[in-house]
């Protein structure tokens, strides 16, 4: 028995030894490429199902799985004592068990709450194959989790039996981004093409000769044969005619010329016309004597707003139809309904719903935008959790990075609606999946700390190598470091933009005060300036000045400082077209033209408008530039300067330093010009005195909110 289980091993030993392990990480490394071009021109979904939910990468990931068990036998990591490479391959296996979980046990979706109301419910971000029958007065739903893309096989076939009838299912083709056109063929039939109004919109439907269709609100019936339960429609001595269900008023959108037309006779059905029953409104917008309507697809890509189209084959017992169905990502889709022999039958195709125990009610919705400008600096959400079962009544604040966590569930801050009275929050139940994830970071960062430590890892000997190299060349290190220096001291003097810039000792007696963010939290000046620069210029100092000189330079001298490269661009091409720039760094007034024109208006709008999972390297790297050239404008306003207290403010706003921003700024707002004036003739004894000043008057009157001076100096120096 042992004989046969060696030779069973070493028959295996090729497919799990460190040379697979190389392997299975190479093609690990090239999958994931190839997914990002999948992605790139057919979409997310696309993506996942021919490679991310793919059977053999699932299978990869466990080869590799094996092969790091397997090598901690190999090396005796244990016997050997190995610890520090032994935990950083138990942290993979750990990370591998908590991508399986998210994958099979997690889900999420997407929650739309109003002002003032609750929601229990949220919307799947995995979409589904809904069916309701129903029978005899009788209703059944059932679902079936499906994925389809542009790519691979999209044949779907499944069988259900109620009440001794068989349906079965079939789907046929998949088509992405569908335009749906209406041909005459020699072998079609007397088709109509009508247009309503619906979940998605404008939605444009087809009802050949011969069928019972509910679109909208509206069963239709394009039969000889009356039925009473639905508005009729034939096609009689080549004249379209409509007998309604209940009146209908019948508009000429030309002339607006309106008659009714009563459920007890014929009337001619007229195209372009718009029908309305009080509660539904539909307009016939073409015939074919003998149509025949096809779905073609526009795109390949399948972004998070667009449609697709199923095609249908359903057949109940001996009875046969086909059909189109439509859906998009985080829509519940609009269900085609079918009437057949003994049945009414609708399937649609979308997001599921699916319910918590227990709800969130939305208080208020809250945005902040960069001043001028219709670009969001932040926005949040004040919701209640409300779970009567375990008499819960909590409320928070969701927003970029504080998320509501609570039963297994957690909301973070997506969208919201376009009059602000709405959010989106982002729902995911992932608890499991979560947890071991993060153990196995917190492994895998434990085992790299360990490697610095071991004696017995490669890093360790390799350092020891480095040692010895770095021993012999310190002399060459050195003359390269005053080449360097000196270099850099030559460059520094051919733009000397220290000469237009406030004096150091001024901007630091100014880093100390204490401002107010747009967030209301309460820090130190010199914490804002390297916040700022650190995003505008992706450093905390330009030109050998200090994060603080350069806010307040910008402040006290606009006009110079417009010009100074100081937004980090780069090095996308695009952009620096765009903007007629070749360098890495752009001024604030290089993203304006001659008239005045943000150069990047329409691109931005653009960008905004997409889903984050659609935009590309170019618009992503397009937003971040546009909140630098926002940021950038604030600092030069003064408007993130909230240095001025509010004595009475039940909120403890404070208000800018600038002349036009509050009646409180009016006793400090002479200090621009005063530092202004100090830049220029070197005298700093009034604009220090300013600051003075200021000080004394956020001690009196802002006392309550300020940070202690002890953590003011620890900040700072920190």
């Amino acid at each position: 028995m042992k004989n046969v289980f060696d030779r069973i091993t070493r028959s295996l030993h090729p497919f799990f030894n460190t040379k697979a392990a190389a392997v299975y990480l190479l093609v690990f490394a090239a999958s994931i490429g190839v997914a990002t071009f999948i992605e790139n021109d057919y979409g997310t979904s696309t993506a996942q199902k021919m490679v991310y939910q793919a059977w053999w990468f699932e299978l990869l990931l466990f080869l590799f799985s094996i092969t790091v068990i397997t090598n901690i036998r190999t090396f005796r990591m244990i016997k050997q004592k190995k610890w520090a490479l032994l935990v950083i391959h138990i942290a993979i296996i750990v990370i591998l068990i908590g991508a399986g979980l998210t994958r099979y046990v997690g889900y999420e979706g997407m929650m739309h709450i109003r002002e003032n109301s609750a929601s229990n419910s949220f919307l799947s971000s995995n979409n589904y194959l809904k069916f309701h029958v129903n029978k005899n007065g009788q209703d059944y739903y059932f679902d079936e989790p499906v994925l389809f893309a542009s790519l691979g096989s999209n044949q779907w076939e499944e069988s259900y039996l109620i009440d001794e009838n068989l349906i079965t299912a079939r789907v046929t083709h998949f088509i992405p981004n569908p335009k749906r056109v209406l041909l005459e063929s020699s072998d079609g039939k007397p088709t109509l093409q009508m247009v309503v109004s619906g979940l998605e919109g404008r939605e444009n439907h087809f009802i050949m000769e011969g069928e019972t269709q509910r679109i909208g609100n509206v069963l239709f019936n394009f039969k000889d044969s009356l039925s009473s339960r639905a508005t009729n429609i034939r096609y009689h001595r080549d004249f379209l005619e409509i007998k309604p269900i209940t009146a209908l008023t019948q508009t000429n959108m030309a002339t607006q010329q309106r008659d009714t037309l009563f459920p007890d006779r014929y009337s001619p059905l007229l195209l372009d016309v718009l029908y309305s029953d009080g509660l539904s409104t539909f307009v016939f917008t073409d015939f074919q004597k003998n149509g025949q309507f096809q779905i073609q697809s526009e795109d390949p890509k399948v972004k998070n707003e667009s449609v697709v189209a199923l095609a249908l084959d359903i057949s109940v017992n001996d009875e046969n139809k086909k059909t189109y169905i439509f859906g998009r990502k985080g829509s519940p889709g609009s269900p085609k309904t079918l009437m057949m022999k003994n049945m009414e039958l609708s399937v649609a195709y979308g997001a599921k719903e699916m319910t918590m125990p227990f709800f969130i009610r939305l208080n208020d919705f809250i945005m902040d935008k960069y001043p001028g400008t219709n670009s969001a600096s932040s926005y949040a959400s004040e919701v209640t959790l409300i779970d009567s079962e375990n008499n819960v009544n909590l409320e928070y604040r969701i927003y970029m990075n504080n998320i509501l966590n609570y039963g297994g569930h957690r909301f973070f801050q997506s969208s919201f609606d376009t009059d602000e009275k709405g959010t989106y929050l982002s729902v995911n139940s992932d608890f499991w999946g979560t947890l071991v994830s993060y153990i196995g970071y917190a492994l895998l960062t434990l085992g790299m700390l360990m490697t610095l430590f071991s004696k017995k890892t490669r890093f360790y000997q390799v350092s020891q190598k480095i040692k010895k190299i770095r021993t012999k060349r310190s002399a060459l290190t050195l003359l390269v470091f005053l080449v360097t220096f000196f270099g850099y001291t030559q460059q520094a003097k051919n733009t000397d933009y220290a000469a237009q810039a406030v004096q150091l000792s001024h901007a630091e007696k100014f880093s100390s005060l204490v401002v107010q963010d747009f967030k209301g939290r309460m820090k130190p000046v010199h914490t804002l300036s390297r916040e700022i620069f650190r995003k505008v210029a992706r450093k905390e100092s330009l030109f050998g000045l200090t994060a603080d000189q350069l806010l307040l330079s910008l402040f006290a001298d606009k006009e110079t400082w417009q010009t100074v490269p100081l937004v980090k661009l780069g090095n996308h091409e695009d952009l620096q077209e765009k903007l007629m720039l070749q360098g890495e760094f752009a001024s604030y007034a290089n993203f304006f033209d001659g008239n005045g024109k943000y150069r990047l208006l329409d691109e931005v709008r653009t960008a905004y408008a997409m889903e984050p999972s659609d935009r590309g390297v170019y618009e992503k790297e397009l937003l971040k530039i546009d909140e630098r050239v926002n940021i950038l404008r604030m600092a030069f306003s003064g408007r993130l300067l909230k240095l001025v207290p509010a004595p009475d403010d039940p909120n403890n706003t404070w208000a800018p330093i600038t002349a036009s921003s509050n009646r409180l700024a009016n006793g400090f707002s002479s200090y621009e010009n005063i530092l202004k004036t100090a830049m220029t003739t070197g005298d700093y004894a009034e604009a220090n005195g300013v600051l003075d000043k200021l000080y004394t008057y956020q001690q009196e009157h802002g006392s309550e909110i300020m940070p202690s001076e002890s953590k003011i100096k620890a900040e700072i120096t920190l």
